[in-house]
């Protein structure tokens, strides 16, 4: 659990806080499992596009693409969102809700 976002190693799924299953496309989920199992939730572009496309030489625009549509949902369904670092990584992070 990270943020609001619990992930079942059983069952292979992501759920909210409030128990309702997050529905993702594969690729989303595969990202989002590394994001987890990653200590600081933190993932360079290389990490990312060796795991996810691995025979494709320049992975930036899939890249750019699935982070562009897997922000809405994970903000939606948590207290996280995805920050870029310069182009260089990606981080999943606690949103700071201001009062």
């Amino acid at each position: 659990s990270y943020g609001g976002l619990v992930y079942s190693e059983e069952e292979g799924r992501f759920y909210a806080a409030d128990g309702d299953a997050v529905s993702l496309t594969p690729m989303q989920h595969q990202l989002m499992e590394m994001f987890f199992h990653s200590p600081t939730h933190t993932l360079t572009k290389t990490e990312i596009c060796n795991t996810l496309w691995p025979k494709k030489p320049d992975a930036n625009d899939p890249l750019y693409t699935l982070i562009r549509r897997l922000k809405p949902v994970v903000e939606q369904h948590s207290n996280l969102k995805i920050e870029s670092d310069r182009s260089k990584a990606y981080r999943l992070v606690i949103n700071q809700i201001e009062n």
